[in-house]
């Protein structure tokens, strides 16, 4: 899943530093309609995009009873890394790839985690890009959604691991007020610096291992774009954990970082990084595995 470092640093330059996603914009959402046929749930099926219209192939999770409700659902949307880049030849092919991290893993593989996503009625999308990630496609597949699915777009959740975790900084640096909740985990790539104005008064929770070697750095970079919003200009300080710490940013009220031992997913802070002792790459999936976790993200709406 890592990339050599010269590939990435090249790829800095693709984050936009224009204007984003302002009030008013909304009717440009939902304006990606397809022929799109939707006959199942409570399952995770693959769609290809010559059977869509979309812009990738993606995996899909409708949760019981959305094939005869009228209401609309909110949305989690998962951002693989650089080893699930790549262009799927069958369904079956795809639903191996975007099965192997995140929601739709835990919904596919285990009865604990069908059942939770199902008790909360949540949709899950997780896109399959070619060779990388590009935030105006990342958000033509999020209008694609809107056009085709029942959305409640008060709820659009991103997330992404390592290159998925810069594709969903990068997404919400232009387009980061459509979301109710971000959340990175092993970001590779480090922030451009400006503040990330499209962040405020969204919470973002970013998980990394304090030793790996896509740099830490990368991460508090990117969450100091976020801070900035609320007068805090320097990053978290973090030290080496025995165990996983988390560093809660409460916001304007109180501008500063503060470490809690272990995993927290209470309270409202505006920004928390948990950080995970050694140096193991993947920090998602034991994030992923923490349903707490989970009831954070949903709890939240834009």
């Amino acid at each position: 899943m890592r990339m050599q470092w010269i590939a990435l640093v090249v790829a800095v330059g693709a984050v936009a530093c224009g204007s984003g996603f302002e009030p008013g914009d909304a009717d440009a959402w939902g304006t990606h309609e397809s022929a799109l046929t939707i006959t199942t749930e409570d399952q995770v099926v693959a769609r290809l995009p010559a059977s869509t219209g979309a812009g990738y192939g993606y995996g899909e999770y409708l949760p019981p009873g959305y094939l005869t409700s009228t209401g609309t659902y909110p949305v989690i949307i998962h951002l693989n890394g650089n080893g699930e880049f790549g262009t799927s030849p069958t369904e079956a092919d795809l639903l191996e790839v975007v099965t192997r991290h995140g929601a739709l893993k835990k919904i596919r593989y285990t009865s604990q985690g069908k059942a939770y996503f199902g008790q909360h009625q949540v949709m899950v999308f997780t896109p399959r890009a070619a060779t990388n990630w590009q935030p105006a496609a990342i958000d033509a597949f999020v209008s694609f959604l809107v056009a085709n699915y029942r959305v409640d777009t008060t709820r659009i959740y991103l997330t992404g691991i390592s290159f998925g975790g810069y594709g969903s900084w990068q997404y919400a640096y232009t387009y980061g007020s459509r979301l109710a909740a971000l959340a990175p985990m092993a970001t590779n790539i480090g922030a451009p610096g400006p503040t990330i104005t499209q962040l405020k008064n969204v919470p973002v929770w970013a998980v990394h291992s304090f030793a790996d070697g896509s740099s830490l750095s990368a991460e508090t970079s990117w969450l100091t774009g976020v801070t900035k919003n609320y007068g805090l200009f320097q990053p978290v300080q973090v030290t080496a954990p025995a165990q996983p710490v988390t560093y809660l940013f409460p916001g304007a009220s109180s501008p500063t970082w503060t470490p809690q031992p272990g995993v927290v997913a209470s309270g409202s802070a505006i920004a928390r990084l948990t950080v995970l002792p050694g140096g193991v790459h993947d920090c998602w999936t034991q994030q992923y595995d923490n349903y707490a976790f989970w009831d954070w993200m949903l709890a939240q709406h834009r």
